[in-house]
């Protein structure tokens, strides 16, 4: 009795831990990552291999623009593009995507880019 029991719990457990494991509404974690350039930056959050958002933030008031340079997964070649848009002042630009992204850089105007950050 003791023995069916045992084997009916561990049953009953893996059949759990099956039906939870395919469950298309079980969610995975999103992955954040930053590039720096200064006090500059640019941030990427891939969601899922489908849905990413994309901030870039000028932190400094020298006078140089900021942007980022985001490649798509899958298609290396596509690369999208876009600057803080309101310079050093107070906040952000960001952008949602329907793409994840495979890796970035920020760029400052004359002083280069940062280094790529891979996803």
């Amino acid at each position: 009795m003791k023995r069916m029991l045992s084997r009916a719990i561990g049953a009953s457990a893996l059949g759990i831990a099956l039906a939870v494991a395919g469950l298309p509404g079980v969610a995975h974690a999103a992955t954040t990552k930053c590039a720096y350039h200064g006090y500059d930056r640019a941030c990427v959050t891939n969601y899922s291999s489908t849905s990413s958002t994309q901030e870039v933030c000028d932190n400094e008031s020298d006078g140089h623009g900021v942007w980022g340079k985001f490649n798509l997964v899958g298609s290396p070649l596509i690369v999208m593009s876009f600057e803080d848009k309101n310079g050093s002042a107070t906040g952000c630009t960001r952008y949602s995507e329907s793409h994840a992204i495979a890796s970035f850089v920020v760029c400052e105007d004359n002083e280069g880019c940062s280094a790529r950050v891979y996803m």
